[in-house]
């Protein structure tokens, strides 16, 4: 088997995979991690496009930088999963300082002694912790949403770093001395697979990037740029979610509908920008008020809606009751404003619709506006008249 040939076809396949990146870099200049990936593909490519010229370029080449040029690329691989993931780097300073180990050692043993064993195993070395570091990366940080891609990218790294160790201490590498232009059938297969581990680990990390994509791009369709909550579309639909399962078990939930009473006026006497400011004031002040089961949403300018699972009529009211007075006595708005909120609640009622438990909510609320502001006015029940007021104390 002359091993130039295959390596060339490999080239080429690398080669068309490196243009698949720059294409997808292009049309989707967001996707984390595609640029380290294209650098770790292309230092692949020129390597072993060297090692195919053995016989006709000096050892300096399509030995040494061939080699070195190996070595390097795992380490874009280890970058473009922390960059994917979103998380530092933080064992990159040991694997570049592996790294340079391993460039010293490629040098000395292919132009001062040529030692093959000792260039496969600084290369064996070097290459198995960067694809172990990245694997670890892989199992500690995925989560739900992206579990199947990023556990299968972790899976290739760490049998790509189990097959590098293993060759290092298996009898055929320490007793015998492998022939590049004409490997037996042990080392053939050893570099094939290699090859294929890493274009399977390649292809398993552009879908985690894909899949962490599409995450950010839902948290986005989903979630209020200034507050960081949920926005309105993103709460109807948990909203609707919610109401059949109640409508199914029997069970209700509340809606607690809350304006701030004024807010125009501070926007216009202070400008937008310290409007702004208020209400993440305002939204960090309701999300430490809430339970962790409740839902609360941006409704839209000045509103907000929180959703009370497994609450009744009392237990909404208490909670409504309570925001309020927050809202009434916080200290740490902007420009030392204060506030006041009008606040309108409704619990569901048996085959009631998403829509009508909104729509007594909002009545409850403008109840609360007419009434003279900085209320909480509950919708006890369309049979039982519009609503009944509670009065701040």
């Amino acid at each position: 088997m002359y091993a130039p040939y295959v390596l060339f076809g490999y080239a080429i396949t690398l080669s068309l995979v490196l243009i698949g990146f720059v294409v997808v870099r292009r049309s989707m200049p967001e996707l984390r991690g595609i640029r380290p990936l294209s650098m770790f593909v292309l230092l692949a490519v020129i390597s072993v496009f060297l090692m195919t010229a053995r016989d006709q370029a000096p050892a300096l080449l399509t030995v040494a930088l061939a080699n070195i040029l190996l070595l390097i690329g795992p380490l874009y691989f280890y970058a473009a999963t922390a960059e994917i993931l979103d998380v530092r780097t933080r064992g990159i300073r040991w694997l570049l300082a592996l790294c340079l180990a391993g460039i010293s050692t490629e040098f000395w043993y292919s132009l001062v002694h040529s030692r093959i064993l000792v260039r496969l195993l600084a290369h064996g070395i070097v290459v198995g912790a960067c694809f172990a570091a990245a694997s670890s990366l892989l199992f500690r940080n995925s989560d739900e949403s992206t579990a199947i891609p990023a556990r299968a990218s972790a899976w290739f790294a760490a049998v790509m770093s189990a097959l590098q160790f293993a060759w290092l201490s298996s009898p055929w590498l320490l007793h015998t001395s492998p022939s590049f232009l004409h490997p037996d059938p042990v080392d053939a297969a050893f570099s094939y697979l290699a090859m294929v581990l890493a274009l399977a680990a390649t292809g398993a990390l552009v879908w985690l990037s894909l899949c962490v994509h599409r995450g950010e791009l839902q948290r986005i369709a989903q979630t209020d740029s200034l507050t960081g909550l949920l926005n309105r579309g993103a709460f109807e639909v948990v909203l609707s979610r919610d109401v059949r399962r109640c409508q199914r078990s029997g069970a209700t939930l509340g809606v607690m509908l809350i304006d701030l009473d004024y807010f125009k006026q501070v926007n216009d006497s202070f400008g937008h920008a310290v409007g702004d400011r208020v209400l993440r004031c305002i939204s960090t002040a309701l999300v430490n008020r809430i339970r962790p089961s409740d839902v609360l949403s941006r409704y839209g300018g000045e509103e907000f809606v929180v959703l009370l699972r497994e609450s009744g009529a009392e237990e909404a009211q208490s909670a409504a009751e309570r925001i309020r007075a927050d809202i009434e006595t916080l200290e740490d708005l902007p420009e030392g404003l204060s506030l006041t909120a009008s606040i309108g609640v409704a619990v569901s009622l048996p085959g009631e619709s998403p829509d009508e438990l909104l729509l007594r909510a909002d009545e409850a609320l403008y109840r609360s506006k007419r009434e003279g502001r900085n209320l909480v006015t509950m919708y006890r029940s369309p049979r039982r008249g519009s609503a009944v007021v509670v009065l701040r104390p």
